[in-house]
């Protein structure tokens, strides 16, 4: 059954799917692949999730900004951050800053099992409710590198999971695509698989070949899972 979404909403994905992008980019959670069952939790516990439920089918869907917050779990899962830490993070930046998709707003950092944020000239411990970091451990701390563009609000607004791949919650409904284009990668990969050449398909598109090869490169990741 086809399911119409309301044009109101930009940037829909069902679970199973985030599942499968974020098992395809890198760092995947402590070496292993992120599952169903391992994001639901998260949504359970650790993320503000905003789920669809206005859709005649039981596939629950999240917004690019759940996406993207589960893709910094993710990332800090990697850094060894428990999910306390997280949540601690998570309600902290809420209450004092009235964000409300805490970790899909601007870069953290992490040392050891805590996450910082810059607020201002001070590094406050978010894990730990605000409290006031040391300069010196400022000199240690490993920044949580994104793959992402952020907005004038400092939320993300895009993410880049491959290269010339991106996803923008405003275009496509937030389908892969190709960067700076409103392309789907599966449409070039729709092509390329039925037997038009590279070439041809870069031609028919207007985009440069190497993108044409990019965008395979990725629906060949997901499909793989």
């Amino acid at each position: 059954m086809t399911i119409q979404l309301p044009s109101r909403f930009s940037g829909i994905y069902g679970i199973p799917e985030v599942a499968i992008y974020l098992s395809h980019t890198p760092p995947l959670t402590n070496g292993n692949k992120v599952d169903s069952a391992k994001l639901r939790y998260w949504t359970q516990t650790s993320i503000p999730l905003r789920v669809m439920n206005e859709y005649p089918t039981r596939q629950r869907f999240v917004t690019f900004l759940d996406l993207v917050s589960m893709r910094m779990i993710a990332i800090l899962r990697s850094r060894n951050v428990r999910l306390r830490e997280i949540r601690h993070t998570t309600k902290w930046l809420q209450k004092e800053f009235n964000i409300e998709w805490p970790l899909a707003y601007k870069p953290l950092w992490t040392y050891g099992s805590n996450v910082f944020i810059e607020f201002g000239r001070h590094l406050l411990t978010a894990s730990r409710f605000g409290q006031e970091a040391m300069d010196f451990i400022g000199e240690w701390l490993n920044k949580v590198e994104l793959d992402m563009r952020f907005d004038e609000r400092n939320i993300a607004s895009s993410w880049y999971p491959y290269q010339d791949v991106c996803l923008n919650p405003k275009i496509q409904f937030g389908s892969p695509c190709i960067d700076g284009t409103r392309i789907p990668t599966r449409s070039i990969w729709g092509k390329v698989k039925a037997g038009d050449k590279p070439e041809i398909v870069a031609k028919l598109y207007d985009i440069g070949l190497t993108q044409v090869y990019h965008a395979v490169e990725w629906e060949q990741r997901i499909s793989s899972n």
